[in-house]
């Protein structure tokens, strides 16, 4: 199978504000006051969170039905630890990235310890969010005058 390439457009709203167009979806992100923006919308880094808690709940809902799993409902919680002073600017004393990021996935349903621990294993090595996370994709960019 031949890779599927995804694209995302964005615009500049305001000062902190981008405006995105994914498909026929609009997604905004913003940065909270304490940051400089409005609090209009999420921030990309809370952004990367919800993407994450939406791809853990897909792939943990394709697997469970492939293995013929009874679950009956997903709850996804994410959180990370970023040190904001990275984002301003400050960058060679701290990341500007997150130290860390945790989730965990309720699943309700009447599953045995195995099922539940072959589920999380499954998801845990097919989740794109995560491997992209987890292993360092490659990020290539330029900046030029339109």
């Amino acid at each position: 199978m031949v890779a599927t390439t995804f694209k995302v457009s964005g615009k500049w709203s305001s000062c902190l504000r981008v405006d995105t167009q994914v498909r026929d979806f609009s997604l905004s992100f913003d940065e909270p006051e304490t940051l400089g923006g409005k609090d209009s919308a999420p921030n990309p880094v809370e952004g990367l969170l919800a993407s994450l808690a939406g791809c853990l709940g897909i792939v943990t809902c394709v697997v469970a039905q492939e293995k013929k799993l009874p679950i009956e409902g997903i709850e996804i919680e994410t959180e990370g630890d970023l040190d904001p002073r990275g984002f301003m600017g400050q960058y060679q004393e701290v990341r500007p990235g997150f130290l860390a990021v945790r989730y965990k996935v309720k699943v309700k349903g009447n599953l045995s310890d195995k099922q539940l621990e072959e589920l999380y294993q499954e998801v845990e090595n097919r989740c794109p969010v995560s491997d992209t996370i987890k292993n360092g994709t490659m990020v290539e960019g330029k900046v030029e005058l339109s």
